[in-house]
């Protein structure tokens, strides 16, 4: 995913994604392909490790033909692209994959996140005042399948350019104000109602004394949240215009106290987010499609009851009394609505999740759909139950990064801990979690959501972290806790996934995978079981089906987290694809022992792998030594046992890949005594 920096880059093809699909190469203008095969190149560019499967290609570009039809149009399109001057050397072809040399081909949208994380402001207003319009505007009507991952990818890209540009300014301080004008004029055309870049505009435009332009700025947000969503700029927009309109500085930003909180009360009941789930709204006049969108609502309301750390209410048939009583004992409350449509054979639905309180949008999607009913309410409840914990969850974590008194109350306990476990990256905010996790057992020993996530804490996200070569004393942990949840809820849906695990550690491989599935029928919109449980069959060796769940996990969930790339990196190195898993692990900035002993034994097949992987060699080898308890130094074959008790990983011949790779990256500098067979 690195760009090619100089001259290097300057002989490069060019792609343009945004706007209107355009291809150069230097000095002269590249031939245009066929719609379908420039589809087939702008996906290669955009896809995880930039390679798909004929299968997928053939699937996503001619669902409408026949099988022998659908590979022979995909031949076509790519012997199209092979003979394409200044692109077809980028094209590889194998016989069942395609991949697209991304060092080969300068992209607009990768180049405008590098130029992002370089915090090159100059570079990238550059690209971002060339970006006229949305994602591949003249490819849409291709076919129903790559329009609806169309219609998906255009908002991920625009989001992303977004975290990655606002990150870029915010860490400038507005120095570069020319630039930083420019940036924010792009960004406003991407995403017109982004309130942290409007922030971000007033406070530019008070920095330069332009007052007009400031009142502009904020009274043009204003009216298109009225006109789109019927709703008002946040409370932290309209308290910084308020204090930047009359020239007093902004309002401080509230930082999180670093200081331990005050013992946990044993309550009865969590404080935890309220989502009320309004009917889908269809216009009226059509009885069937009524009738559809009433049975959409009803399955995303039994979807998210499943899922725990949040309660449901259906919005039409809930007394206002009981909504206000559960209000009282929420963290937040949030609404999740939509309507569906029907144009002609085809369905359009359009879903959103706003905080009740203040109107603002946390997330939202609009979904073009099959033709059956069957497949329309499939992917409604999918997107809408798979999105609704997860944009919870990044709103909540705003807020705690907020102080928010809320999350402070002893009841939010269980939520503040999630959040800072899954959200924190760092050791201080992970043990903080686990140490609130274990309080709450101590004045409330039936917390079951508290057992379950200390299971897990225990099992693999926190001896990755703390325990290096000696990881008992955490199993041993996981397994108090893991009795104790099932002698409060025996068929739970974590308690399975524990018991799974416990499955797959005592090489009882078929019992693990039953569970699995059991867990996945259960609760299959869930972003994060999907996730864990795909994770679980790459190390039984189901490495197929375990691409397809991971991928469903990214499907379903719109802000996935870190460890869901690292998690993929693990399972494409298991199935031999070396440099894609790389490109992962690099997205993900995972740096957990277990994560970076593969990462280190799977660059033993990339080119240069030594001294690519010198930072992560020094880094694994720095957190080992740190973890190690011994008085004596350890030695390779310590390190060998770790990685062969860390995780369940099955068949054998895949442990042995990890340890012979572990060995040929390590030794070289790691002392070998006391290495005898391992």
């Amino acid at each position: 995913m690195r760009t090619i920096e100089g001259e290097v880059q300057a002989l490069r093809p060019s792609l343009q994604l945004l706007g209107r699909f355009h291809l150069a190469r230097p000095g002269a203008e590249a031939a245009l392909p066929g719609r379908k095969a420039r589809a087939i190149l702008a996906f290669l560019a955009l896809a995880p490790g930039h390679t798909a499967t004929r299968e997928q290609l053939a699937g996503l570009l001619w669902s409408d033909r026949g099988p022998d039809q659908a590979r022979a149009s995909l031949r076509q399109s790519l012997k199209e692209l092979r003979e394409l001057g200044g692109i077809g050397g980028a094209i590889t072809t194998a016989r069942d994959t395609v991949s697209l040399d991304r060092a080969a081909v300068a992209v607009d949208l990768h180049e405008i996140r590098h130029a992002a994380a370089a915090r090159d402001l100059a570079a990238l207003a550059g690209r971002l005042e060339l970006a006229r319009g949305d994602l591949l505007e003249d490819l849409l009507d291709l076919s129903p399948a790559f329009d609806e991952w169309l219609e998906s990818e255009r908002p991920r890209q625009h989001d992303l350019i977004l975290a990655d540009s606002l990150d870029a300014i915010e860490a400038d301080g507005l120095a570069d104000m020319k630039n930083t004008r420019t940036i924010l004029r792009a960004l406003d055309r991407l995403d017109p109602v982004n309130e942290a870049v409007v922030r971000l505009g007033m406070q530019l435009d008070h920095a330069v004394g332009d007052g007009a332009s400031l009142h502009r700025r904020y009274r043009q947000l204003c009216d298109r949240l009225e006109s789109e969503f019927q709703a008002l700029p946040s409370e932290e927009t309209r308290a910084l215009f308020h204090a930047l309109a009359v020239n007093r500085e902004p309002p401080p930003a509230r930082v999180s106290p670093v200081t331990a909180p005050p013992p946990l009360a044993a309550v009865a009941n969590d404080l935890v987010p309220l989502v009320l789930v309004a009917p889908l709204q269809t216009g009226g006049g059509d009885g069937s499609l009524d009738s559809l969108a009433g049975f959409a609502a009803d399955d995303i309301r039994v979807s998210l009851s499943r899922m725990r750390g949040i309660q449901v209410l259906a919005l039409d048939d809930t007394a206002l009394p009981e909504v206000l009583r559960r209000a009282d004992e929420a963290i937040g409350i949030y609404l999740l609505s939509g309507n569906l449509r029907r144009f002609g054979a085809e369905y359009r639905a359009s879903i959103q999740l706003a905080d009740a309180a203040s109107r603002i949008i946390v997330w939202s999607d609009s979904l073009r759909l099959g033709e059956t009913e069957e497949a329309v309410l499939d992917a409604i409840v999918a997107k809408a139950a798979g999105a609704v914990l997860p944009a919870i969850d990044r709103d909540l974590d705003r807020r705690l990064s907020q102080a928010s008194r809320d999350l402070h109350d002893d009841r939010a306990a269980y939520t503040r801990a999630r959040l800072l476990i899954r959200g924190g990256g760092h050791l201080a905010a992970v043990q903080e979690g686990v140490g609130l996790l274990e309080r709450m057992l101590e004045s409330n020993p039936q917390h079951l959501g508290a057992r379950l996530l200390l299971v897990r804490m225990y099992n693999t996200d926190f001896w990755q972290q703390v325990a290096g070569h000696d990881v008992r004393r955490f199993r041993e942990l996981a397994e108090q806790h893991l009795q104790a949840a099932a002698a409060i809820e025996p068929g739970n849906y974590a308690v399975r996934i524990g018991q799974a695990w416990r499955h797959l550690r005592k090489g009882e491989t078929g019992a693990a995978r039953r569970e699995f599935d059991a867990v996945l029928e259960t609760l299959p919109h869930d972003a994060d079981v999907t996730n864990i449980c795909a994770m679980g069959f790459g190390l039984v060796g189901r490495l197929d089906e375990a691409e397809r769940l991971m991928q469903r996990a990214f499907f379903l969930n719109p802000f996935p987290p870190s460890d869901y790339h690292a998690d993929y990196a693990v399972l494409l190195a298991l199935k031999g694809e070396h440099e894609a898993a790389e490109e992962h692990f690099v997205v993900s900035g995972e740096s957990g022992l277990f994560y970076t002993a593969v990462r280190i034994a799977n660059a033993v097949h990339l080119d240069r792998g030594a001294e690519r992987m010198a930072p992560s060699l020094a880094h694994f080898a720095a957190d080992y030594r740190r973890s190690w308890q011994p008085a004596s130094e350890p030695a390779l074959a310590d390190v060998l046992d770790w990685i062969g008790q860390a995780v369940p990983l099955n068949p054998p011949e895949a442990v042995e890949w990890l340890r012979q790779g572990l060995r040929q990256m390590l030794e070289p500098s790691w002392p070998a005594a006391g290495d005898s067979g391992s």
